[in-house]
């Protein structure tokens, strides 16, 4: 299975959205969101910019993103008037083996797991949230999402300490690849920590104004 189409159903399970179907207008895969500024969102995977212009021309309503695993000036050319494209984005791949995080005297992670979804917290002494991530499984495949710091407890190792946590415990299920989707704050830091490229991935946002599926 193309990598994009792999991350779109652990990014599913991570969100707590419904498994992503396949769809035939345009040809790709099809998750519903349900939220006023994202109705769904449609993956195509690698595609060429003229098959990205004909997803774009199938799209009726607003607010659906369309997501392309391909390089960014391959895919704008074809973006119609009114569409919004977000900021630039990369899939990035590693095996699930995450390099050991320094301590973090202090703070307790907590995870809480389910069938294919598991959720870190770590927490100060005194109760505050310092940091949380979110991890989605399909089949082998963990897919990281939302690993987020706050602003008061940055540059302490929190974040890799909550990914390592959570790899720890994919590798105890039986997960062997593991993707996430970064945007340009993350993206050397996961290059630090051992993760590779896999492709550009442009995401385009349907104009306001249209009816609803």
């Amino acid at each position: 299975m193309d990598d994009h189409f792999t991350w779109a159903f652990g990014y599913c399970a991570a969100r707590g959205y419904g498994h992503p179907v396949a769809a035939t207008t345009p040809p790709a895969l099809w998750f519903d969101v349900g939220k006023p500024d994202q109705a769904g969102r449609f993956i195509l995977g690698n595609v060429s910019g003229e098959a990205a212009a004909d997803a774009f021309a199938a799209v009726a309503a607003s607010h659906i993103y369309v997501d392309i695993a391909a390089p960014r000036d391959a895919i704008l050319p074809h973006i119609p008037p009114r569409w919004q494209p977000r900021d630039a984005m990369w899939l990035m791949a590693t095996d699930a083996i995450m390099p050991a995080a320094l301590p973090t005297p202090g703070f307790a992670i907590e995870v809480d797991e389910s069938t294919d979804r598991f959720e870190a917290v770590a927490r100060h002494g005194d109760g505050s949230l310092a940091a949380r991530g979110v991890l989605g499984i399909h089949g082998g495949t963990a897919v990281y999402d939302q690993i987020v710091t706050e602003a008061a407890f940055a540059r302490r190792g929190l974040g890799s300490a909550i990914m390592a946590e959570l790899g720890r415990r994919a590798v105890a299920r039986g997960v062997t690849t593991c993707l996430l989707v970064a945007t340009a704050d993350g993206k050397a830091l996961y290059e630090r920590l051992g993760w590779t490229l896999r492709s550009d991935i442009v995401s385009v946002i349907s104009p306001p104004g249209r009816p609803h599926p």
